[in-house]
């Protein structure tokens, strides 16, 4: 992750918008040390079984990411296959801001059983 880190506007943020709580890496997080807590959280909770990125759209400093994932729950070893939308955002180079889409509801559901 060192690479992403780098790569990072100072006023970065990185997460996914939801009214969800419960799962640990959904929560939006901001700069580098924020970004980089998701990141070790994501190592600690999640194995992927699958993550296949299967369509890139671009317009201007945009890009959305189509991508097919499967977690494997650490706690619990429930398996939650669903897709995503990866939408990133840059400015000057850098990464200013990244948000998941994804069956939050199904993730949280695996999370809390």
């Amino acid at each position: 992750m060192p690479t992403v880190l780098a790569n990072l506007a100072e006023d970065a943020t990185w997460g996914t918008e939801t009214q969800i709580t419960e799962v640990p890496w959904y929560p939006v997080r901001s700069g580098r040390e924020g970004i980089a807590e998701y990141f070790a959280t994501m190592m600690r909770e999640v194995e992927f079984e699958k993550f296949d990125p299967t369509l890139f759209v671009g317009e201007g400093d945009e890009v959305v990411v189509c991508t097919d994932i499967t977690y494997r729950l650490r706690k619990n070893g429930k398996v939650v296959p669903t897709g995503s939308l990866h939408r990133i955002q840059m400015r000057d180079g850098l990464l200013v801001k990244f948000r998941a889409f994804e069956d939050t509801a199904s993730v949280r559901d695996a999370w809390v059983s």
